[in-house]
């Protein structure tokens, strides 16, 4: 009677290790797109957020250079251009900067590269700054 239950145990053994063939393949099938798919989303979304540091800081250049009273909106392109030339990021657009009475608003509109779709193709920042005024010394 010992002899028959060993030999239905080891059938059990046998037939279960044939069942669990090709497991790992097929783990490995399944993991392996998801893998690609969660690197390919970590490198689209350094690439936007670093487009839209990029917009930042050349809207803030752009408003920087454009708050003094002597200046206007060619030095607050001008600053914006090369702040996007110097870091190396593609404009969507040209920056658009408006001169209000007392502020400056500088928008800037950068295109994002794009390796996974369904990504925000362009990323705006607005930066506002004052406008300097010159006030006399006999009125402060």
């Amino acid at each position: 009677m010992m002899f028959s239950q060993q030999r239905t145990v080891g059938r059990q053994r046998g037939n279960a290790s044939r069942r669990d063939r090709g497991e790992a393949t097929t783990q490995l099938v399944i993991l392996t797109p998801l893998l690609v798919i969660l690197v390919f989303l970590g490198v689209q979304s350094a690439l936007y957020f670093h487009a839209a540091n990029v917009a930042a800081a050349a809207a803030s250049q752009g408003a920087a250079a454009a708050s003094p009273s002597s200046t206007g909106a060619t030095s607050a392109l001008a600053a914006a251009q090369r702040t996007i030339t110097e870091l190396g990021a593609h404009s969507a657009r040209a920056p658009v900067v408006a001169l209000d009475g007392s502020y400056v608003v500088v928008t800037v509109e950068i295109a994002v590269p794009l390796i996974v779709p369904f990504f925000p193709h362009s990323v705006t920042r607005r930066a506002l700054e004052p406008r300097e005024r010159f006030v006399p010394e006999s009125n402060r």
